[in-house]
């Protein structure tokens, strides 16, 4: 993989009562979360860990090329709209949320941070 079309989704899940959900692992958070097919266009390479006291996954995902990234995003994009949803969360009254996306560069230091909440 060539590390120059790499980026970083921040993701979490709220409740019924609005409160942040804990994971026990980055499998807990995966299941509970929901991810729909989409987060899998063009098969990049994941890389998983918990932050913010395991209420946030953070998924890092790195592709072959540029226009494997470009198919990515506008997959997930495209699984906003129309009344849908790019996660089916495991209870159905939690609220899935990929609250930040960071664009790196080739060494891995921030480009971009798109704060999506």
């Amino acid at each position: 993989m060539a590390a120059q079309w790499k980026h970083k989704r921040y993701f979490r899940l709220r409740g019924s009562d609005t409160n942040l959900k804990t994971f026990s692992s980055t499998a807990d958070a995966n299941t509970k979360l929901g991810f729909t097919s989409v987060w899998n266009t063009s098969s990049p390479t994941k890389t998983e860990a918990l932050a913010d006291s395991d209420q946030t996954l953070v998924v890092t995902y790195e592709f072959d090329s540029e226009s494997d990234q470009t198919a990515f995003k506008n997959a997930v994009d495209g699984g906003y709209g129309d009344s849908t949803s790019p996660f089916t969360p495991a209870t159905d009254t939690d609220l899935s949320e990929n609250f930040k996306t960071e664009w790196l560069h080739q060494d891995g230091s921030v480009s971009s941070t798109a704060n999506l909440l």
